[in-house]
């Protein structure tokens, strides 16, 4: 049987008449009826008898009728799906960020995006830059959200938002009260930063460079999280990127801008010929929003 035989079936079946069952499927009473014989003529049963004027189902038919309810279910449920997909109110979203921008960008993103899209399952990834190009060119990733000017043929990137470099500081230490802090006021404290390997530590050096300044890197991590808690610690100043510490706001610790400014990009990246669902343009626009209204990164 063909769905549309099981269509005019349950019309017949809603309406108890072929004129009725035309009126809801808003077609002709002929092409109703020629469809009712071609299928009781295709199983060999006659699935409607006359009682009081009105077409009821055969014993025959009874048989089939929870049948064809359960496809009509299943064919509702596939059109909700659908209108449900269309404003992106249904799906899956993968998406990652670095460390600080997963923990912070995109947790406030997604809090407000899953209030609003329930049905949409949504995953966050926190890793490194490259494995985060990595996997959104491979498709595992729908989003990116990463640091540095990211070039690839085969992604679309966007820019998301702009910061600068920060002096994470004790609330009680001397600069603390300084409204910048400028290279030369550190240059002979202890200072964490991130290690060799990573993409922030040459905006690091850079500050120092034309000052000719020698300044002591003793303590180097990988993840802005480690210099906040060694600052925590009473060990050092931390030179870091300025968006963990605007997402967690630790208690006890001030961040106050460097000059000279070192600027820092934050950049979406999506496979470059990837059309978007509608689930997750929302959640871009949503994202997009999160990181304008933040007043701590700029």
């Amino acid at each position: 049987m063909r769905l549309r035989q099981i269509e005019v079936l349950q019309a017949i079946l809603q309406t108890g008449s072929v004129t009725g069952a035309a009126k809801l499927l808003n077609v002709s009473q002929p092409s109703v009826s020629t469809v009712l014989q071609h299928t009781e003529s295709q199983l060999g049963i006659q699935l409607f008898e006359r009682v009081g004027g009105r077409l009821k189902a055969s014993p025959e038919a009874e048989a089939l009728f929870p049948e064809i309810s359960d496809i009509f279910r299943r064919v509702n449920r596939l059109s909700q799906n659908a209108r449900s997909l269309a404003k992106g109110r249904l799906g899956r979203i993968n998406v990652a960020g670095t460390l600080a921008l997963s923990n912070g960008y995109l947790v406030d993103a997604v809090s407000i995006f899953a209030k609003s899209h329930p049905e949409v399952d949504v995953t966050i990834h926190s890793l490194q830059t490259p494995e985060i190009i990595e996997r959104v060119l491979s498709r595992e990733l729908n989003l990116g959200a990463c640091y540095g000017e990211v070039e690839s043929a085969g992604l679309r990137v966007e820019d998301l938002t702009q910061g600068a470099m920060i002096c994470v500081m004790p609330h009680s230490h001397p600069l603390a009260q300084k409204a910048q802090i400028a290279v030369t006021d550190i240059a002979g404290e202890r200072l964490i930063t991130y290690d060799d390997g990573d993409w922030l530590r040459a905006k690091v050096e850079k500050l120092f460079e034309e000052f000719d300044l020698h300044p002591n890197l003793s303590l180097q991590v990988s993840q802005t999280i480690t210099a906040i808690r060694l600052v925590h610690q009473g060990v050092g100043l931390a030179l870091v990127e300025p968006f963990y510490f605007s997402a967690i706001q630790p208690a006890g610790l001030v961040a106050r801008p460097i000059t000279p400014v070192q600027q820092l990009s934050v950049q979406l990246i999506r496979p470059i010929d990837a059309v978007d669902s509608a689930a997750l343009s929302a959640f871009v626009d949503i994202l997009r929003s999160v990181a304008g209204n933040d007043t701590h990164s700029a």
